[in-house]
């Protein structure tokens, strides 16, 4: 069991590290100057949404379902954390959009829209860290 809970944090380290950067490397695609630069960076920007974010998610929710399925775990508390978790997943498919409008159209204004979202992934990340170490009901 002990391993399963390494597993978890270990995959949630990796899927909130890189949600928390994404937004700053989709953003930078718009200052780059050639088309073909632009290019690199969305293929690459696509690669960690893919090889990296996207694995590190599943992983983390499945070892997260199985954990408080094993420990038979149903506090208020899990609910509320469930619900930060939802919206985390939200994020993390806004930012797969993000990503598919920039490979469209390079030329969108989508910085601000990229701040919005890493502001609200920290906000998330740290509300999850909360409730998961306060357990506040």
């Amino acid at each position: 069991m002990l391993w399963l809970l390494l597993l978890h944090i270990s995959a949630v380290l990796c899927w909130c590290g890189t949600l928390l950067y994404l937004p700053a490397l989709i953003a930078g695609t718009t200052s780059l100057q050639s088309t073909s630069e632009q290019q690199r960076h969305v293929s690459m920007v696509l690669t960690i949404y893919r090889s990296i974010l996207t694995p590190a998610a599943l992983i983390a929710i499945v070892s997260g379902t199985t954990l408080f399925v094993v420990g038979e775990i149903a506090d208020a508390w899990l609910i509320l954390k469930l619900t930060l978790v939802a919206t985390l997943v939200l994020c993390h498919a806004l930012m797969g959009w993000m990503i598919l409008l920039v490979q469209e159209s390079s030329n969108r204004n989508i910085a601000p829209f990229c701040a919005l979202i890493g502001a609200g992934t920290i906000i998330l990340v740290l509300s999850i860290i909360w409730v998961v170490l306060t357990k506040p009901f």
